[in-house]
Order: structure tokens, then sequence, then C-alpha cells
């Protein structure tokens, strides 16, 4: 396999608020922000596994996109965690020096609050707007 499509294939998502975000974790579960507690799946298009971020954020509410954009969009994309108190709120991620990571975002607000309207947010990766 050419090696930015096995860096590409080996990503870890999290949904943060109305966000996915990708981070690459060689080898490793994929974690799917705001999937329900002990939940996992694999993605029948990629054949990757993902669990639930539970072990990964103490904060947010887990919500689902509306029913039109499950059936429009990949099943990453179902779930979300929404985080409505706080200034910051954090995912954390397990890391290992001298390793490389490759960390994407992707973004779907999929109206899981019937407001039809787009948040405004800020990501961070670690200090680094």
């Amino acid at each position: 396999m050419h090696a930015m499509a096995k860096k590409i294939a080996d990503s870890l998502f999290l949904l943060l608020g109305a966000l996915s975000f990708v981070a690459t974790v060689q080898g490793q579960d994929q974690s799917d922000c705001g999937l329900p507690e002990n939940s996992n799946y694999t993605e029948e298009s990629t054949g990757i596994n993902y669990i639930s971020d539970a072990n990964f954020i103490d904060s947010g509410v887990s919500k689902t996109v509306s029913p039109q954009d499950k059936t429009t969009h990949p099943q990453y994309f179902t779930y979300l965690r929404s985080f409505s108190n706080g200034i910051r709120n954090y995912c954390r991620i397990n890391v290992t020096s001298v390793t490389r990571y490759l960390i994407r975002a992707s973004f779907l607000y999929g109206n899981y609050d019937g407001l039809n309207k787009l948040p405004e947010f800020d990501l961070y990766l670690g200090v680094h707007f």
C-alpha cells in the first residue's frame, strides 16, 4: 500500500461539537466522538473499526444528526458531541514520542439541534490555533 494512503487509512475519527476530528493512531481502533459508550461498528466502505470516544473526553453531550443526514453521509458522521458549556472543551489523544500523526478535521452540522443554524467554534491542537 502506498505510504500516504496507509497514513490516511489509519485515521482516528472524533466528532467534537458539530465537527469530525481525525487523527492518525497507527494500527488502533478509531474513535467516533458522540458514539454511545461501549458501542462500536466497522465502516463498510473502509473496513475501519470505530469505538466510542467515552475514554477520551469528560464533557459534552452525545447527539445524533438529522435522519436526512444519516442517509446521505458516512456512518462516522451519525453521532457527534455537542459542547454548550464552558469556554474550552478537551479531547485527550494519547501520543507516543517520535511518532508521526496525521490530523484532519471534517465538519458536518447535521442539524442535530433542530435550529438549522451552523455553529461557530475555534479548533486548537494543543495550544496552537
